[in-house]
């Protein structure tokens, strides 16, 4: 296993004793995007990172390799790597996936989350831990907050009962793309009043959960996700798929 000799920007090089080389690259480059360093659409050059983190180029190689299965990184011809822009119309179509996914599980996670009161007390702390990031960095959340929503939301999803949703509901990206359409469209990331309304309507979630209540856990997956598509309905198509999401949001609310 690797261990880091002279990466930038790293404060504590103990802490890294034990971590793969790759693994601290591919988390230096997706910072750099997710701090909007690296903005959407920039080449990403092997020879030019290999010397901004003075190491060689196969780990800079094997992270962007990593990165392009995560969907930070995009191939283009001739072997070229840029960062990827994610758009608005791409995020909405992600949305209205997802909703329908919540909708159609709501029942079955309910049920299964009866006898195990272990998934409320995990999304409390996931609460918990984003209210204090909140408080801590503000508007200047970035990897963490995209990292603790898709915690959040893969914690009920657990409990569907089928495996390949869970899957398939996590590969839709929805958070990630949320930030980084956002940053790549506005340059600036999340506002703060985003992050703080999207607290109020996490905890919406867990009370429909705690209560066992699907009907409850409908409106508020539904509401959570129709409020997210007003940054984002920027044209017309992109106002007539964010009006198609309060639609069917609308058709299922109690």
């Amino acid at each position: 296993m690797n261990t880091v000799q002279n990466i930038e920007c790293v404060t504590d090089l103990s802490l890294l004793v034990n971590t793969s080389l790759v693994d601290v690259v591919a988390d230096k480059i997706r910072q750099n995007i997710y701090t909007g360093k690296y903005e959407a659409g920039k080449k990403l050059i092997v020879r030019e990172l290999s010397e901004e983190f003075g190491v060689s180029h196969t780990p800079v190689k094997d992270a962007l390799n990593r990165l392009i299965s995560e969907g930070y990184v995009e191939a283009l011809p001739r072997r070229s790597m840029v960062v990827r822009t994610y758009t608005n119309a791409e995020l909405l179509d992600a949305l209205e996936a997802r909703m329908m996914c919540e909708i159609f599980y709501a029942d079955a996670i309910i049920e299964m989350s009866k006898g195990h009161p272990e998934l409320v007390k995990e999304l409390k702390e996931v609460m918990a831990t984003t209210r204090r990031l909140v408080a801590e960095r503000g508007e200047h959340f970035n990897a963490d907050w995209v990292a603790n929503e898709v915690r959040f939301h893969r914690c009920y999803m657990l409990y569907c009962g089928n495996a390949r949703v869970v899957k398939m509901h996590q590969d839709l990206g929805t958070n990630r793309i949320t930030f980084l359409a956002y940053l790549g469209v506005n340059h600036t990331p999340l506002k703060l009043s985003t992050l703080e309304c999207n607290l109020m309507e996490h905890q919406a979630i867990v009370d429909a959960i705690a209560a066992a209540d699907s009907a409850r856990f409908i409106n508020a997956v539904t509401r959570h996700i129709a409020r997210a598509t007003d940054d984002y309905a920027t044209d017309d198509e992109c106002r007539a798929k964010a009006a198609r999401i309060k639609a069917l949001k609308a058709k299922y609310e109690v």
